[in-house]
């Protein structure tokens, strides 16, 4: 018996045989498709950094991924330099347009259309980080994403969302154009071509990302097709996008250091949820497997209504990460462990891919990269062949509140990326799209590797649970007993088992073995991809 199946029996758990985790001794990359991780190893194997191999996946993402991440989205960055130890964090999420007043949105946020994005951050988080710590050329790190732009089958979950959202894209002739040629779905294994974008890719190869993205042409066609079909971000919006360097909130649980984005990232839910749980020792809590669950839904309760106020640009809550990682916040969170917390109000959405690198130099990588909603803004500009978030919506359009859309305002992002320390040392790098239950969904996993002591493939397979749309309901994978409604019934949850995957992730792990190799996992439930050398 396994030492995961041993761990699963303890549980009193039915798992399904996990799979091995991919093991590397030089790198690892683990995203949400096939092509990128493999052109993240392809730059690798040349000879690049890890964040060259960052830069080549995160490219590819967002050609073979549109429903999820595009050139027209952004991303936060956590990065462990091997050098010094020190783990970073990038915050390049777009801003809103200066022309994004709250009187222009007095009749509520927009969630689709030109009025729905907020200015592209991620090709200048490219830039950042490469300018930084890259070795290989700025040029030699998008042939794969210009050649798949090209051309490429249509994947399994490229093809659902399609399908399942043809009257949204079909509302906008730039999306209607590639996703449903002659008016139908195109379909899993058919080829989707995209040659404007791979035209805009090589304009950011040859030129780099000020002249190739965020000044002349492409800036240009963007600002001018937005103002055309009455958007408000324009070409000077975009050339003046600048990201933030921040310092990662962390929090101890167990023995481990966990560290996040902090706000206008939801990141900070995280250790809150992890601090609640600190109330209950780790015997206690793998001793029932269903009232686990119910501690752990209880610390994502009282983490959203005590956080989600603090969720905004860091200049409109700028003590958030104090307030959130408080003495007095943890004791609040532990009570409500051990109690009945408020039940927040949540809305599931996940237009997101992660991405995760890491090298046998103790180099660290979490990229989460989005466009928001799937199809974010369902609004491409055809010129450039990029489709817009529609991060726009993250606002609120309710005056006086720290949320409140603004000129050059950062609204509150779901994107959480992880990075684990122990001892001092990297130890886990984890992330997973699904809106946001991106916390939820990390809570779990981390749970599994820290307190289960599982191994990455294990406790990314393991059952989950995820919050649904009212947030004071719960969905729960088949695997996990009927038995449990009735007992978390108890503790003051309503859940119900639920099939649909969607709901609860795609989680990816990266592990730092003591014998100094790697070990990555990627999710079963949708079409993430390990890779490792």
């Amino acid at each position: 018996m396994s030492n995961e199946q041993a761990a699963s029996k303890r549980s009193g758990l039915s798992l399904r045989e996990p799979r091995s985790p991919i093991y590397g001794s030089k790198a690892m990359i683990v995203c949400g498709h096939a092509a990128a991780s493999q052109a993240g190893i392809n730059i690798h194997r040349k000879g690049g950094s890890a964040v060259d191999a960052m830069i080549a996946s995160s490219a590819v993402l967002t050609v073979v991924l549109g429903h999820a991440t595009t050139l027209g989205g952004d991303c936060f960055i956590l990065y462990r330099d091997a050098k010094t130890g020190k783990i970073s964090g990038l915050n390049s999420s777009g801003y809103a347009p200066q022309a994004a007043t709250p009187e222009r949105f007095a009749g509520g946020m927009k969630a689709q259309g030109p009025l729905a994005p907020v200015v592209p951050g991620l090709v200048r988080a490219w830039d950042v980080m490469h300018k930084r710590f890259g070795k290989l050329p700025w040029k030699d790190l998008f042939a794969e994403a210009i050649a798949l732009a090209e051309g490429h089958p249509i994947s399994a979950i490229l093809a659902a969302r399609i399908a399942d959202s043809q009257a949204l894209l079909a509302a906008d002739p730039g999306c209607a154009a590639i996703y449903l040629p002659g008016g139908k779905p195109i379909g899993l294994g058919e080829t989707l071509r995209q040659p404007e974008l791979a035209a805009t890719f090589r304009r950011i190869a040859d030129l780099g990302a000020d002249e190739g993205f965020y000044h002349g042409e492409t800036a240009e066609r963007l600002g001018a097709y937005m103002a055309k079909q009455g958007g408000l971000l324009t070409a000077q919006d975009i050339a003046s996008f600048k990201p933030l360097d921040v310092t990662p909130a962390s929090t101890m649980y167990r023995d481990h250091r966990v560290y996040v984005m902090p706000p206008n990232s939801y990141g900070v839910l995280l250790p809150m949820q992890l601090n609640g749980l600190s109330a209950i020792d780790t015997k206690t809590l793998l001793a029932d497997p269903a009232r686990r669950i119910g501690y752990q839904m209880s610390a994502m309760k009282a983490a959203f209504a005590n956080g989600l106020p603090l969720i905004a640009d860091p200049a409109a809550v700028p003590d958030a990460v104090e307030r959130a990682m408080s003495a007095e916040m943890t004791k609040m969170l532990q009570q409500a462990v051990l109690g009945t917390p408020p039940s927040p109000t949540v809305k599931d959405t996940s237009g997101t891919s992660c991405l995760l690198v890491a090298d046998s130099e103790g180099n660290a990588i979490c990229v989460v990269q989005s466009i928001f909603a799937v199809f974010g803004s369902a609004f491409r500009d055809p010129g450039t062949g990029i489709l817009f978030n529609n991060r726009m919506a993250g606002f609120t359009h309710k005056p006086g509140q720290a949320n409140t859309v603004a000129p050059g305002k950062r609204p509150a992002h779901t994107l959480c990326p992880v990075m684990v320390e122990r001892d001092g040392k990297v130890r886990y790098v984890v992330a997973s799209p699904g809106g946001l239950s991106q916390t939820v969904t990390n809570q779990q996993v981390l749970g599994k590797l820290i307190d289960d002591g599982l191994d990455v493939a294990a406790a990314v397979e393991a059952p989950r649970w995820c919050n649904t749309a009212n947030g004071s309901d719960f969905l729960m994978e088949l695997e996990l007993p009927e038995a449990f409604v009735p007992a978390l019934a108890a503790m003051g949850h309503t859940a119900k088992r639920a099939e649909d995957p969607f709901f609860y992730g795609s989680a990816k792990a990266i592990e730092f073995l003591p014998s100094g190799n790697l070990a990555g996992a990627a999710d079963h439930r949708r079409e993430a991809f390990a890779l490792g050398y």
